[in-house]
């Protein structure tokens, strides 16, 4: 029962879906109760499909996506109470600055942290943080398909680039695919102003508020 003890404590002191009188069905750890879970979870938005007490996969995977959601809750908390401060980088960690890849990232990561409303990077910091800043903007860019969509596989996206290391190259993976989209934005409003450009100087002696040609 330590499983079911554990999504109970989850729900009653992190995330407080139900009321507490609706809690009842999640404390009867009976033969329905994984169905209940199964139900409160995707409340949650959590996939919970085919969980069982013999399938460990799907009920890591629901406890996993749980956590998540309590800690997010709990960030969100502290930072709305002003109650979280970005610590400086300890000793050890500037003694090993020389030895950073990923330090010219920061500035762009930590721009598209500010979008999402995420704590900044401090410069310099280790490589580990600016590779776990590009994990959270990649949660919010994409975030757990639909059940009908198809989950996406940053191992499989392009880099253009030869990379052995793994976490590096989802790094560059997603950073492209974030340049991507920004280009896409770019050409939308090049676009937008070439057509602004053009009502005003394909012919000068149009006058369209007069419905005339000439003057």
């Amino acid at each position: 029962q330590e499983y079911c003890k554990i999504i109970l404590w989850l729900e009653e002191e992190k995330i407080r879906l139900y009321d507490k009188i609706d809690r009842k069905a999640l404390r009867d750890f009976n033969r329905g109760w994984y169905s209940v879970v199964a139900d409160y979870a995707k409340e949650l938005g959590v996939p919970a499909e085919g969980l069982s007490e013999k399938d460990l996969m799907v009920k890591l995977r629901v406890l996993n996506g749980l956590t998540n959601l309590a800690v997010h809750d709990i960030y969100r908390d502290k930072t709305e109470a002003d109650e979280l401060a970005v610590a400086p980088p300890t000793a050890s960690a500037m003694a090993e600055t020389h030895k950073q890849r990923l330090k010219a990232l920061i500035p762009a990561v930590n721009r598209l942290l500010e979008v999402y409303e995420l704590p900044v990077l401090a410069d310099p910091s280790p490589d580990s943080d600016v590779v776990a800043a590009l994990r959270c903007i990649h949660a919010r860019v994409c975030p757990p398909a639909e059940e009908s969509g198809t989950p996406l596989d940053v191992d499989k996206l392009p880099t253009g680039l030869q990379i052995e290391n793994a976490e590096v190259r989802r790094a560059a993976a997603v950073l492209r695919l974030l340049h991507g989209l920004e280009l896409q934005q770019l050409q939308v409003n090049i676009n937008h102003v070439i057509n602004e450009l053009q009502s005003l100087t394909a012919d000068p002696k149009t006058d369209a508020r007069l419905g005339r040609v000439g003057r």
